[in-house]
């Protein structure tokens, strides 16, 4: 009996370890597993949830300069002055119509100081804004103020909701009038519905009244997530801004669980309609142009159909799980038993042993060899310098051909003209040639040396470096391929010396290697100009190259520092960018680029001042 008892107990003991091991293994995939699924609808969300904002952001700012540039026209001023004239309001009414369907906007109305509307471009229509006064709307007195007005809200006569934009008209600097400009919400919503929004997100856009003013759900359309305050109530009667809409609060509650990360801010949301309830996976962004509110909520049915799935799973791989370590703990007892099994173990320690001692030796001989390829490392990265600088002087080489060329046949011409001059014993004539053959070899030691200073190797020392005396000795390198290609240099400089700490050779080898791009690129260009400026901002020297060719395109912006990154069909390894970025790097500086707003690319070079 005693021992049944002992034997139940220890049944019993073993059932709640595996009951508890049970549930614990659900939580924990579930913690697991939801999470991850939450950080990828979060991404998803997220994205659509930029487009959507951009989308809007984009719509708004397409009309802000419609109303500005239409006040200019003689039409409304006219309009303004003679009221009772109708051909004139005949000729705006036509105008305002014409500009409303280029421009696709809703309505485009002129309100004369008093607020009344003389014309609009829904003259003919039976709710035409002719004759209706909007001095209480917001947008028209910002406007009587002198600036661009934007405001949304309900349209009284047709009850569709609309963004208004509102801009003063002048006659010598005096306000006369105010023209309108009206787009259609709903117009904005299908339209982002049938080309963007996927089925499986819904949105809504909340003013700063609290009241959602954009959905793609009519059923959330002028409604608030959470009560309205006293001052918010009394404020839209005042401004009408809903005309005679009800306001009413969406059923909304937090359900957000502790399976959601809570770093990814956003919350779990119940929304109860007549329709039944549903949970969303709730985002929003502030809308800052607007100062609008932007909600992207999605379904979570397909969390749950998961969230199922994942428990099934982590049932069935605990319970494989336990049946595995009882057969495991079967086999183990029955190993036991076994006369051999010591043996069998001190083996095989006997043979671990041995294979961390061969493991510990070639440990050993790894890290040799790591130390040796590090040190080829470091050589052949001088080296890849080296052979930058190389293939750079290769490729200017028909520019220096010509430039050399050009003495050379000098020298031959005059030194035949010194031996005819030497015949003839006319000693004034052969010293005057041999004065100018020698002015020709000077001239072509100093190209020679140009390029046999820049392709020294440089020793790795690090010095004070004069900034201005760099560029001009790299312009003086680049000059002939310059002149070969019709490239016109400007540059800007300090009004006092200023100077940098680092390697001289390889810094002029980075201003070369940018300068030789940038004649590169303007291989196409007509008018080819070259803009260099030093300036010293705060403790730090900036060096810009610009250049007036077609830029950079964006895909290939984040690249160009990229090693074997290249543009160029027939030259280059696409190493000279990436050296000249771990050049600067090792200087303590920065090397970007970027695309001018006039055109061309622009590298700015930005470095320590060395007092």
């Amino acid at each position: 009996m005693a021992q049944q008892e002992k034997s139940k107990r220890k049944n019993y003991i073993v059932f709640t370890l595996v009951m508890a091991g049970l549930l614990l293994t659900i939580e924990l995939t579930q913690m697991i597993g939801m999470s991850k699924s939450y950080q990828k609808m979060y991404q998803q969300s997220d994205q659509q949830l930029s487009n959507l904002v951009s989308y809007i952001d984009n719509i708004l700012a397409r009309f802000d300069r419609v109303p500005s540039v239409l006040s200019t026209q003689p039409v409304l001023a006219q309009a303004l002055l003679f009221p009772n004239d109708q051909a004139k309001l005949s000729k705006l009414n036509h105008l305002l119509a014409d500009v409303s369907t280029m421009t696709q906007a809703s309505d485009i109305y002129l309100i004369d100081k008093n607020g009344m509307t003389i014309g609009a471009s829904n003259w003919q229509s039976a709710t035409s804004f002719i004759g209706m006064n909007f001095v209480f709307r917001p947008y028209f007195q910002n406007a009587l103020n002198g600036q661009l007005s934007h405001y949304y809200a309900v349209g009284l006569s047709n009850g569709k909701r609309g963004f208004y934009y509102a801009h003063p008209v002048l006659i010598d600097n005096e306000i006369i009038g105010v023209i309108a400009l009206k787009i259609s919400i709903a117009d904005i919503e299908e339209q982002y519905k049938k080309t963007v929004l996927h089925n499986s997100f819904n949105f809504l856009i909340v003013a700063p009244d609290d009241v959602v003013f954009i959905s793609d759900r009519p059923d959330w359309r002028l409604k608030t997530i959470g009560g309205l305050s006293p001052a918010k109530q009394e404020n839209l009667m005042s401004e009408k801004r809903y005309a005679e809409q009800e306001i009413s609060p969406l059923n909304v509650i937090d359900i957000s669980n502790h399976y959601l990360p809570q770093n990814l801010g956003n919350k779990l949301l119940e929304i109860t309609s007549e329709q039944g309830a549903e949970q969303v996976f709730a985002l929003s962004k502030l809308m800052k142009t607007a100062n609008w509110q932007v909600h992207l909520w999605s379904s979570v049915a397909p969390l749950k159909k998961q969230q199922k799935l994942l428990v099934m799973q982590s049932v069935s791989g605990y319970l494989l799980m336990v049946f595995l370590f009882l057969f495991a703990n079967e086999r183990m007892k029955n190993a036991r038993r076994l006369k051999q099994s010591q043996q069998l173990l001190e083996n095989k320690v006997k043979e671990r042993t041995a294979d961390l001692s061969a493991t510990n030796a070639i440990l050993y001989e790894e890290i040799a060899q790591r130390q040796q390829a590090q040190t080829q490392v470091n050589k052949m990265r001088d080296e890849l310098i080296q052979s930058e600088k190389l293939a750079l002087i290769g490729s200017m080489s028909a520019s220096i051909n010509h430039e050399i060329n050009q003495p050379l046949t000098a020298l031959r011409s005059y030194s035949e003209n010194a031996l005819a001059y030497q015949e003839r014993n006319m000693a004034d004539k052969v010293k005057n040639n041999l004065t100018l053959i020698i002015g020709l070899v000077d001239r072509l030691s100093d190209i020679v040396s140009q390029f046999n200073s820049f392709s020294k190797k440089s020793k790795g020392v690090a010095t004070t470096v004069d900034v201005e005396m760099s560029m001009v000795a790299a312009m003086s390198i680049v000059k002939h391929q310059a002149k070969a290609a019709n490239v016109e240099f400007t540059s800007n400089a300090c009004y006092e010396p200023v100077h940098v700490y680092g390697d001289a050779i390889r810094f002029e080898q980075v201003l070369v290697n940018l300068l030789s791009n940038a004649i590169q690129a303007l291989s196409d260009q007509k008018d080819k100009k070259i803009m260099i400026t030093i300036s010293e901002i705060k403790q730090r020297v900036i060096i810009e190259i610009r250049d007036n060719g077609p830029g950079i395109l964006v895909d290939n912006i984040d690249r160009v520092f990229e090693a074997f990154f290249t543009t160029k069909d027939n030259f280059g390894l696409g190493l000279g960018l990436s050296i000249s970025h771990r050049i600067i790097e090792s200087m303590q500086g920065q090397l970007n680029v970027s695309n001018h707003p006039d055109g061309g690319a622009i590298f700015t070079i930005s470095l320590p001042v060395n007092r």
